[in-house]
């Protein structure tokens, strides 16, 4: 957070550079041709996220998005008017001939609405209102329609940033690192969402023109094979971009894999960034983003991938496609058996201890490989017999989910980088295999909308059965590793109790309010005893507690108490006291186990921080509502210090932190 906060701070103090970036990335998207190559969703869903999280004014930036693209498509108009059918011969018209075409063809078939549907088609929006101008539009009726579509592409791409800036806010109120946590995911998701657009709707004609020339080249030579060549990657042929798009990906990732390989076994590059990308998620790793994230890994765990795999060659096998179903088995098997040898090969260490067997090895993440190929098979087979932008779109969902259980692995800790790049790279090679074969195979077979159906429908019923069967057990098994330590308790009592933290440290490692106690025992005990004193326990904070938060109007005793972090760990024990005739402030005590063990006589008991707060009720651009933290008054802490003395079978010791404080140690008998 506190590495992306300057950056927002600059927006907010600077609005007028922001709205100058933003008309200008609307106005460059609706140019002609160079709008292919402008990532213009995921920038201005960005500035949206800014107006969300409170950092830009909304009109703004609505009315710079709208403005440039209102101006941009006008200019487009203008040069079709003026040129006329030389436009079309003019750079950089003439090196898309087939992307003139399509227009062209968009705008007989849809006439006047081409304008408006246009500016939501990927590809065709960067050439239609070149070509309605060429064709002779009247200014006044272009000038109406490019207006009133104007407004709404630009809600269109700010809205849907304004409610994930508001998500990302609330999750800003909960916890500083979650915000960056999902900021990076968003952001790897976009980039990973853009590459998918450039290469469907800009580098597509660009390929289409280039086969051309070598498919014509082929042709010419005196050779069989040379001419078959030639047939089979000619754009007339409907199935050669996606067979040169599979071989490009085996191309690169051949090469992508051996580049990682060399470095870990020759060159011992790559381990230098490994450890960097480590330590940063370290650093920013926090309760509340491993509630998301490990979900998420268990979404690539063997059972509910298996479940994916078993459903896929099962229809297949139903619908009797049965080259598809061995060609299928053949990737999933070969890809799990490649995995295995390349970690026993390689023997490359995990950075944390956790597997036993050949899951011990790091390289490749057989979560990262095997998602891909699951995720990649179904995308082939489902999107076989597809247009080019329904095709673009399966990859698209299926790559995001494939990217976002990656980066749960490195987040996790439990892969290096260069493990999770590999295991998509050694993914993405087979998948590309995959995808030459299968483009023989009639899509009638496959079925490929009942197959994506069937297998969406394997994911959401096995990995909400296996989240919610093992989310527990996945918790500890993922939980950052602590070392304890034993003090007895004179030592402890004497000098022991200043080792351990005097103010709870958030995740930006600033010091919070003052804990009020150090607690010896059983937080049963504890809770018990105050129990007695009007104080209620709060059960264990979970994201479904979020969700009362988004009710500007609710009142305190309806939302539970945010999940204030100590060292990035949930309190173990909260409860709450509501203070008399005030309905929007309570008091709230938190526990937070520490790593240190009290040696007593009878038993060891781990020790406990205490912490004492306010809540008090804020709401935040009348969206949403969430407790915000104060420190408990002197008074307060005092009174809480009666009630500890009254619960009786306690020992307590009083220690002076400082001038102004002072800490209770608290040994239950």
């Amino acid at each position: 957070m506190e590495t992306i906060q300057p950056y927002l701070d600059y927006f907010a103090q600077n609005p007028t550079w922001a709205i100058v970036v933003i008309f200008l990335i609307a106005f460059g998207e609706a140019l002609l041709i160079i709008g292919l190559f402008v990532p213009s969703t995921a920038l201005l869903v960005g500035a949206g996220i800014l107006v969300g999280s409170g950092h830009l004014e909304f009109w703004p930036v609505f009315a710079a998005t709208a403005i440039g693209a209102i101006v941009g498509d006008q200019v487009s108009y203008w040069a079709g008017r003026f040129f006329g059918d030389r436009l079309r011969l003019m750079w950089p018209l003439n090196r898309y001939p087939q992307l003139v075409e399509r227009g062209e063809e968009f705008v007989r078939s849809h006439g006047g609405k081409s304008i408006a549907l246009g500016r939501f088609v990927p590809g065709v929006k960067a050439v239609v209102p070149g070509i309605v101008g060429m064709l002779g539009m009247s200014q006044i009726y272009f000038l109406v329609v490019n207006v009133s579509s104007g407004l709404v592409w630009a809600i269109a791409h700010v809205a849907p940033g304004i409610l994930i800036g508001q998500g990302l806010a609330l999750a800003g109120e909960l916890s500083g690192r979650l915000f960056f946590v999902l900021l990076v995911l968003l952001v790897i998701l976009a980039v990973a969402g853009w590459l998918i657009r450039l290469f469907a709707a800009g580098l597509s004609p660009y390929l289409s023109h280039l086969l051309d020339r070598i498919s014509n080249w082929a042709k010419a030579r005196n050779s069989r094979s040379m001419h078959r060549f030639g047939r089979a990657i000619a754009p007339q042929n409907p199935r050669s971009m996606i067979i040169v798009f599979f071989a490009a990906i085996l191309f690169f990732g051949i090469v992508g894999l051996a580049f990682i390989m060399s470095g870990l076994l020759l060159r011992n590059a790559l381990p230098n960034l490994d450890i960097s990308i480590f330590t940063l998620m370290r650093e920013i790793r926090n309760t509340p983003a491993d509630e998301l994230m490990i979900p998420l890994t268990m979404l690539g765990d063997t059972v509910v991938v298996l479940a994916m795999m078993t459903t896929i060659v099962g229809w297949l096998v139903w619908r009797k496609a049965w080259r598809a179903a061995i060609f299928s088995t053949m990737i999933f098997a070969g890809g799990k058996l490649v995995s295995v040898l390349l970690k026993y090969s390689i023997h490359r260490a995990r950075p944390v201890e956790l597997y036993n067997g050949s899951e011990a090895f790091s390289f490749p993440s057989g979560h990262a490989t095997m998602a891909t190929i699951t995720f990649g098979v179904l995308a082939v087979l489902a999107s076989h017999a597809m247009s080019r932008w329904s095709r673009s779109l399966v990859h698209a969902i299926c790559g995001l989910v494939v990217i976002s259980i990656a980066y749960s692995r490195i987040y996790l800790g439990v892969h290096w980088l260069s493990d999770v790049l590999g295991g998509l790279l050694l993914g993405g090679i087979l998948v590309a295999a995959f995808g030459v074969a299968i483009e023989a195979i009639p899509p009638r077979r496959i079925k490929p909308i009942g197959l994506l159906g069937a297998t969406f429908l394997a994911l959401v019923i096995g990995g909400n059965f296996h989240i919610s069967a093992g989310i527990e057990n996945a918790e500890k098994f993922y939980a950052v590793q602590q070392s304890t330590y034993t003090v007895g308790a004179e030592e402890w009592e004497a000098a022991g109790w200043q080792r351990l933290p005097a103010a709870r440290i958030d995740l930006a490692g600033k010091p919070e309010e003052q804990f009020v106690a150090q607690w010896a025992g059983s937080l049963e005990a504890l809770q018990a005893g105050l129990a007695t004193q009007q104080w209620l326990p709060q059960a264990k904070w979970t994201w479904r507690d979020s969700i009362a938060y988004l009710d500007p109007d609710a009142e305190l005793g309806s939302v539970a108490p945010r999940p204030a972090l100590h060292e990035g760990l949930k309190a173990k024990l909260t409860m709450t006291r509501a203070l008399a005739g005030e309905a929007n402030r309570r008091l709230t005590l938190r526990a937070y186990k520490t790593n240190a063990i009290v040696k007593t006589a009878a038993s060891d008991e781990a020790i406990f921080l205490l912490s004492l707060t306010q809540e008090t009720l804020r709401k935040t651009m009348q969206t949403y509502s969430v407790p915000t933290l104060t420190p408990a008054t002197a008074v307060q802490i005092e009174q809480f210090r009666g009630i500890v003395a009254t619960l009786g079978a306690t020992k307590m010791v009083e220690k002076a932190v400082d001038d102004d404080s002072r800490t209770l140690l608290i040994t239950a008998r």
